[in-house]
């Protein structure tokens, strides 16, 4: 993986891989690293910004982790996995309200959206 960027070294998805593949051996600082290198690569890149947000949940810097998933809810609206994130950020906090108001944001765009579905039953 290395390799390939030093043959690529501006691919904002070699970036992103190697950033998930740190991320699922726990070492979040080197995956948070990548991550955002490509996020800086593509700003707009919904799947970096969502798993950045991830990994601020995990270190338990939940102001970042809301800022990451609220950018990628911009840049990506029907990204529904940023709004689950965010929801259950929200509810792990304690504040179900504002768990319930993303996931019913998610479904005015996504109706048919089992997960917001079945994350608003289980916050009843």
């Amino acid at each position: 993986m290395s390799h390939a960027l030093e043959i690529q070294p501006d691919d904002p998805e070699i970036d992103y891989s190697l950033g998930m593949l740190y991320a699922q051996q726990s070492q979040l600082e080197r995956a948070s690293e990548y991550l955002r290198k490509a996020i800086d690569l593509r700003p707009n890149y919904p799947e970096a910004l969502n798993n950045l947000g991830v990994l601020f949940v995990r270190e338990q810097d939940y102001s970042r982790a809301e800022e990451q998933f609220k950018a990628a809810m911009k840049a990506a609206p029907n990204f529904d996995q940023s709004y689950l994130n965010l929801a259950r950020l929200y509810a792990m906090r304690g504040d179900k309200e504002k768990a319930r108001d993303v996931l019913q944001g998610l479904l005015r765009l996504q109706p048919q959206n089992r997960g917001a579905m079945q994350a608003l039953e289980m916050l009843q």
